[in-house]
């Protein structure tokens, strides 16, 4: 009998295969979807935005220099974005994409950790799960400390987990750099640590030899990373730390403070509710091919398939960040902002493993994969529109909708109508300050509430003798407080003038008011004139 040829494989059905759930390795799969993720959380907002969010904006007017500290915050996510401004410029997009990139290569790394404990399709599962958590979707475009440092956390998770099953050298010093990286994020990496502490109590580890030798490597290389920041803040009067105590003043009873902490845990299980409904559907729809399998013979959890040790793991490094933070918070009576959790969640996914049932991984994947996609979709798309178009439409006024573009363009031009040196600084608050600056270009640089403290990136000599442009959002929807030094720098201003600009697209809507002076400069200025 003749033996039929071979039919050749097309380029489409080797590209379904490469990226199909039943593929021997999903490395593409993941990565694919992973990348989906971020384009369509950078697209849609880059899109719907003319200004972007109030932390983003912040973040922008940093990256006008490579400090060793901020006034707020530690270094790390400035220098970042400093890198990628060097390269694209100041576009509203850039902010999102940076933020989102923080998140996949945090997705990436949970992944990667799953993999270790499990099947590489259930580690996927376990990610997209947690893919939909707010704090890596809608806040996920926020580039602020809290969404830059879930890449670093994630990844001193995934090390601390090969440290301790392993005792890889290797490991415990690549621990000891995401920690340091982490750290130079957000002080609040140290809660993160007290976590890594509490389970090495727990399990005995402390009681090797290897591990002080992996404590010691990773404390030595995390130490190295953050001396320098820290001999910086040694030298601040004010500065992050005394930042943070601002903002855990205590409250005046531990009424108020159980107050907080149900706000706290009520306003992040909202923020989480998004996996949860994920995880409903899937464990549902999953369940339908059991309904005529007698409950004996159904197969048992992912999570009872799991190393005892791993669930462990997973239970109080998943855990401990958050449940420590509530108990220290409520024994100090500290308030407790929602968004200082974005890291605590970064597990969470894989808590699906105590719920989900599987004797076909690749289904189960399928219709996990379904299920996100859609969910993804909706949520950019429907998250890009409510805060762009349906917003403008509306008359809404916020940072989404505030036409930063026109109000730089006008600005500019009063200075330019009104000085032959260019304009080379803005004083004013960092929002207004920091959209009329990133229109007209990087040269521009913001003197953040007309404070040299608070923008170190300024050289006050030249400042004084170039002169500078002043502004001050006098709009009725203005959500920021105008602070004194900028009052009182316009009281200095020789030339004044007011924009009134619509706000949104809305006939009668709310308007933009701006009042604008400008210092000019002295003769001794440096500063060649506008070219014509």
């Amino acid at each position: 009998m003749p033996t039929q040829p071979l039919q050749p494989v097309s380029s489409s059905n080797k590209f379904i295969r490469l990226f199909s759930p039943s593929a021997d390795n999903i490395a593409p799969l993941v990565i694919l979807l992973l990348l989906l993720h971020l384009v369509l959380w950078s697209v849609f907002t880059g899109i719907s935005h003319r200004s972007p969010d109030w932390d983003n904006m912040e973040e922008l007017v940093w990256a006008s220099g490579l400090e060793w500290g901020y006034y707020k915050h530690p270094p790390l996510p400035s220098w970042i974005l400093y890198g990628l401004v060097s390269i694209f410029g100041r576009p509203v997009w850039l902010t999102f994409f940076t933020g989102q990139l923080s998140v996949i290569l945090a997705l990436w790394m949970v992944w990667k950790l799953g993999c270790e404990m499990t099947s590489q399709r259930r580690a996927l599962i376990a990610t997209l799960l947690v893919s939909v958590v707010a704090y890596f979707t809608v806040r996920g475009v926020m580039n602020n400390h809290n969404t830059m440092q879930l890449w670093s956390v994630a990844g001193a998770i995934w090390m601390f987990y090969r440290a301790t099953r392993t005792g890889s050298m290797r490991a415990w010093a690549l621990l000891g750099f995401f920690c340091g990286c982490a750290f130079l994020t957000k002080y609040s990496a140290l809660i993160q640590f007290a976590a890594f502490a509490l389970y090495l109590l727990l399990t005995g580890h402390l009681r090797r030899a290897q591990t002080w030798k992996g404590i010691a490597l990773s404390t030595a290389i995390l130490i190295a990373i953050v001396t320098p920041h820290l001999l910086w803040l040694k030298q601040q009067a004010t500065g992050p730390v005394a930042y943070a105590g601002s903002e855990m003043v205590p409250q005046a009873s531990y009424w108020l403070e159980l107050q907080d902490l149900f706000s706290f845990s009520l306003t992040n299980l909202g923020r989480i509710a998004a996996m949860l409904l994920a995880l409903a559907i899937v464990a549902i729809w999953a369940s339908r091919q059991f309904k005529s399998v007698p409950k004996s013979a159904r197969p048992t959890t992912i999570a009872s398939q799991l190393a005892a040790s791993d669930r462990f793991f997973l239970l109080v490094i998943g855990i401990a960040p958050l449940v420590l933070t509530m108990l220290i918070a409520g024994a100090m009576k500290i308030p407790l902002a929602a968004h200082w959790a974005t890291t605590f969640f970064i597990l969470f996914g894989f808590f699906s493993f105590w719920v989900l049932r599987s004797n076909d991984d690749v289904s189960l994947l399928r219709k996990t994969i379904i299920v996100i996609v859609v969910m993804q979709i909706l949520g950019a798309a429907g998250y890009g529109l409510a805060r762009g178009p349906l917003a403008d439409k509306s008359g809404r006024p916020s940072r989404a909708t505030f036409p930063g573009a026109e109000v730089s363009r006008q600005v500019h031009a009063a200075w330019q109508a009104n000085m032959q040196t260019p304009l080379r600084l803005v004083a004013s608050d960092t929002w207004l300050g920091g959209n009329i600056a990133t229109h007209i270009g990087p040269q521009v640089q913001v003197l953040i509430d007309g404070d040299f403290g608070k923008s170190p990136w300024v050289d006050e000599d030249k400042a004084d003798k170039c002169g500078m442009l002043v502004a001050i959002n006098r709009s009725k929807d203005n959500p920021d407080d105008v602070d004194n030094e900028v009052i009182a720098l316009m009281a200095q201003s020789t030339q004044h003038g007011m924009l009134d600009i619509p706000w949104t697209k809305k006939a009668g809507g709310p308007r933009v008011e701006i009042e604008w002076g400008i210092i000019p400069p002295q003769a001794e200025c440096s500063e060649k004139p506008a070219s014509l």
